[in-house]
């Protein structure tokens, strides 16, 4: 368990950015692992391309999930949905398919290859993209709803299972 909970992952887990909560969030969504019970909470406010512009995160996991959102979180200012979906397809490729790391921005991911071998971890360290994925489908959404003529919608509130509730 040593090289999986190392000093560099250890690190990392207590540099977790964002960490205020966003009252006037566009959206929020909550993700958790069913196999461990990490939790990962994330405000949203989009620019008007649909793309992150800030956020705020309450991430109740483990290390290794908290690294991972340590290294993820700072990248998504300004991403665009495809990117961040390789990203997360090229990070679950390397745990799950002995794969290279995700590219820049998020070669850091390299640092936690020694959780290939630890299935169970896998979703703890997924959240975040998880989330953040969610956060953009659900922005989409609304703003599509916003567009449309049955008028303005408001506040999105997506939970553990992904649905989305309006206020």
């Amino acid at each position: 368990m040593s090289a999986l909970y190392n000093k560099d992952i250890l690190r990392l887990a207590t540099e977790i950015p964002f960490t205020a909560p966003l009252a006037d969030a566009q959206i929020s969504i909550t993700r958790t692992s069913r196999i461990c019970g990490s939790r990962l909470r994330l405000d949203a406010i989009f620019d008007d391309q649909g793309r992150f512009l800030k956020l705020g995160l309450d991430v109740r996991a483990c290390a290794l999930g908290q690294a991972t959102t340590a290294i993820v979180a700072p990248k998504l200012i300004g991403l665009d949905r495809q990117s961040l979906a390789r990203a997360a397809d090229d990070f679950r490729a390397m745990l799950q398919e002995n794969g290279p790391p995700p590219a820049p921005p998020f070669e850091a991911l390299h640092i936690l290859e020694p959780v290939r071998d630890h299935k169970s971890r896998h979703a703890s360290v997924m959240l975040i993209f998880d989330a953040a994925l969610a956060a953009l489908d659900g922005w989409a959404e609304k703003s599509k709803g916003e567009l449309s003529a049955d008028g303005p919608s408001h506040a999105c509130v997506l939970g553990e299972e992904g649905g989305v509730a309006r206020s």
